[in-house]
């Protein structure tokens, strides 16, 4: 079970983290200002994914850099084309003198492109950043819990969506021995797909083959996060397969649907854009959060109106919904969400 928590209050800049059972990591999805991120969170901090650095989803970053600059246990940074530079600029905005070499680094991994990830290291004193590898970007963070792929959105510039899933577990359910280290070499044969191997058991060995009927795979919980993005079209269509029957969603809703020619203007979502993308994606818990300060006083409408798309239902809204973006707009072309 992965938990993860809105560290930002509703008129703050977003901020999630993530926090895996058994585990002894946290990871943190964006790091606007947040005022419920505390340094025993940042303290455990083992990755931060940044889906761009426009300052409402990076500003808090030098909080991270406060607790965790002279740490032996490296941060690793994933983020758009440019976040190298973005956090090599961050710390060269300090003076470092009176910390020495240590062992401690920054680790950037650069999304430069659908195919491509740069992979960066910042160490002290000096926090320049040096490239040590590029790499296929399948898989852009991987370990013995989880695992975190991405896609490559429109903003008007890259915007990055996130999407972290436990690896599953195997778990025995019937045994038909005393327990012992058998259980575990089973487990591993069932991960290798090693039908042949021995197992030592309290009874004698026997294939790995024949003790299978033991064990049931669990699936492990995913859970997504996609911040500012263009409402529709091929944003949509992306999204709904990259956070297919995910566990949990965490998706912008900064406009609501009366303003929709004034988001797509600023290649922004509505509320109801991002609960039909959740809907149509079989998305099991939806959590609509990032909402434009001009509509502080209508929160729980808005979040009403992507979570009656999300629901296929009617909302029921406190007030009928008013434009809080009146001006006079040019004309857009839209794509329709299919």
């Amino acid at each position: 079970m992965i938990t993860a928590t809105v560290k930002s209050k509703v008129n703050e800049d977003i901020c999630v983290l993530a926090c895996p059972d058994n585990h002894g990591y946290s990871y943190m999805f964006d790091c606007g200002m947040a005022s419920l991120l505390t340094v025993g969170d940042v303290m455990k901090l083992k990755a931060l994914f940044v889906t761009h650095t426009h300052i409402d989803h990076f500003a808090n970053f030098d909080f991270v850099i406060r607790n965790r600059a002279g740490s032996r246990d490296p941060v690793i940074i994933c983020g758009p084309l440019g976040i190298a530079s973005n956090v090599e600029g961050r710390f060269q905005s300090y003076t470092w003198n009176l910390i020495g070499k240590k062992r401690s680094y920054f680790e950037v991994r650069e999304i430069v492109d659908s195919e491509t990830v740069e992979i960066y290291r910042l160490c002290p004193p000096q926090w320049k950043k040096s490239l040590i590898k590029v790499q296929n970007n399948e898989v852009l963070f991987e370990n013995e819990q989880v695992t975190v792929s991405h896609c490559i959105l429109d903003h008007k510039i890259p915007s990055i969506a996130y999407r972290m899933a436990e690896k599953n577990t195997v778990k025995i359910h019937e045994l038909p021995f005393a327990p012992g280290p058998w259980v575990a070499q089973l487990k591993d044969a069932y991960l290798q797909g090693d039908m042949e191997r021995d197992i030592k058991t309290t009874s004698g060995i026997i294939k790995a083959k024949d003790l299978f009927y033991t064990l049931k795979e669990q699936p492990g919980y995913s859970m997504g996060f996609a911040m500012d993005h263009l409402g529709g079209g091929n944003n949509h269509r992306l999204l709904v397969s990259f956070f297919r029957n995910v566990d949990e969603l965490f998706i912008e809703s900064f406009f609501r649907q009366v303003d929709l020619d004034y988001a797509i203007r600023h290649h922004h979502s509505t509320a109801y854009l991002s609960g039909v993308l959740a809907r149509e994606a079989s998305v099991k818990r939806l959590n609509l959060v990032h909402h434009s300060r001009r509509y502080l006083g209508e929160v729980s409408d808005v979040i009403e109106e992507g979570m009656a798309a999300f629901e296929n239902r009617s909302p029921n809204f406190s007030k009928a919904p008013i434009s809080r973006y009146s001006e006079a707009l040019p004309d857009v072309e839209t794509e329709e969400v299919q």
